[in-house]
């Protein structure tokens, strides 16, 4: 069995290894008649997007599933739901970056709307006075859709949800059958973390009140790590490397620490007990910023690690082909190979220790946030 998992873990290696070689072969194709940018070309190559892509072809397409797009159409009042981006511009949609305008994966425009959008957007790269811009760019905004998209980041968000409610179902079905029968299976395996989780997160940080919260710390804990496990997976999503998310989870760490702060966790922000009045409206300043620089602190702390890994790897495997002058020297790009296959298959094993660990610290921030407030003794 070991032997099994063992073969399993350096095939995934590779397999994640030639997933980044074909990304940057394919980057050098395009890069022919433009030199190559390592920058531009990673951070697309993390970001988020509208496809699943596994690979670019040799004709430049795609081999890609492409997802769903769902818009609310403001001028038409309604919803449009298309199976893919290429449907919505066949019934009238336009890729805002045809017209000549930032877009991350091709936002698109509410129908029959172009030549309005274009008559305001070249009012405003031409406009310099600061309360019209201000106007032309909330005409901009109502003239476009409200996007509620499947994207690749959406999508392993629910392979990750499903995958837990289907184990952690499973889980409580066999307690509840046979609560008296020692664990056997996957009960074996996700018991002993969540005992962890309870006994040396949940009671050591919220002692009075953890059994209120062990949920939500749990529910972090385990989305985190899947989702951290499966952005090592060839052909995934990089979910939690993307600061949206991990934005949206400390906001919901936020809402819970501030919703059931106790008496004292407020007296000590507005009116710090046991300090000079003079030093108070300073206390004042310094702890209502800590209100928001918690949430900051599990949001910047997780994003950078994560994508931190990603990029690096990105950074190993482009070195492949910078050294090769994307292909012209080939001799060099083999020999620069050596070095970078070792150095990213490295990184690929620090990011599976990275991936629980990350997944740990944000729950133990969060427990130890939570016990500040809900506890009454600081």
């Amino acid at each position: 069995m070991k032997v099994i998992l063992r073969n399993i873990f350096v095939i995934l290696l590779l397999l994640t290894f030639i997933n980044n070689v074909k990304a940057v072969a394919s980057e050098e194709n395009h890069s022919k008649k433009e030199e190559f940018n390592l920058v531009s070309f990673a951070l697309h190559h993390v970001a988020d997007s509208y496809s699943w892509t596994f690979y670019t072809k040799k004709d430049g397409t795609d081999a890609s599933i492409p997802l769903p797009r769902i818009l609310w159409n403001k001028s038409l009042n309604k919803f449009n739901l298309f199976l893919s981006t290429e449907k919505a511009i066949d019934n009238g949609y336009i890729e805002e970056h045809h017209l000549n305008h930032e877009a991350v994966h091709g936002k698109l425009l509410i129908p029959d709307s172009e030549e309005e959008y274009l008559k305001v957007l070249n009012k405003l790269k031409s406009e310099t006075d600061k309360e019209e811009i201000k106007k032309l760019n909330a005409e901009l905004t109502q003239l476009k859709p409200v996007d509620i998209s499947i994207t690749k980041n959406v999508l392993f968000m629910l392979f990750a949800a499903i995958l837990l409610l289907w184990i952690f179902i499973s889980i409580a079905k066999k307690y509840k059958n046979n609560p008296d029968s020692p664990p056997k299976g996957i009960q074996s395996v996700f018991e002993p973390i969540i005992i962890y989780v309870r006994d040396e997160i949940a009671k050591e940080f919220i002692p009075t009140h953890y059994k209120r919260f062990l949920p939500l710390l749990l529910s972090f804990f385990f989305f985190i790590w899947f989702l951290n496990m499966m952005g090592i997976i060839p052909f995934s999503a990089n979910v939690t490397g993307n600061i949206a998310v991990t934005a949206t989870l400390a906001l919901i760490a936020m809402v819970t620490i501030n919703i059931n702060g106790k008496r004292s966790y407020w007296q000590h922000i507005f009116w710090f007990p046991n300090i000079p009045v003079f030093v108070k409206p300073i206390m004042l300043v310094v702890e209502f910023i800590s209100i928001l620089t918690k949430p900051f602190a599990l949001t910047i702390r997780l994003f950078a690690n994560i994508i931190a890994g990603h990029l690096v790897i990105l950074s190993f495997i482009s070195l492949i082909f910078i050294f090769g002058k994307l292909g012209s020297v080939p001799a060099v790009g083999w020999a620069t190979s050596v070095i970078a296959v070792a150095f990213s298959l490295f990184i690929d094993m620090i990011e599976i220790l990275i991936a629980l660990l990350q997944a740990y610290i944000f729950t133990t921030l969060s427990a130890l946030f939570i016990g500040q407030a809900v506890e009454t003794e600081h």
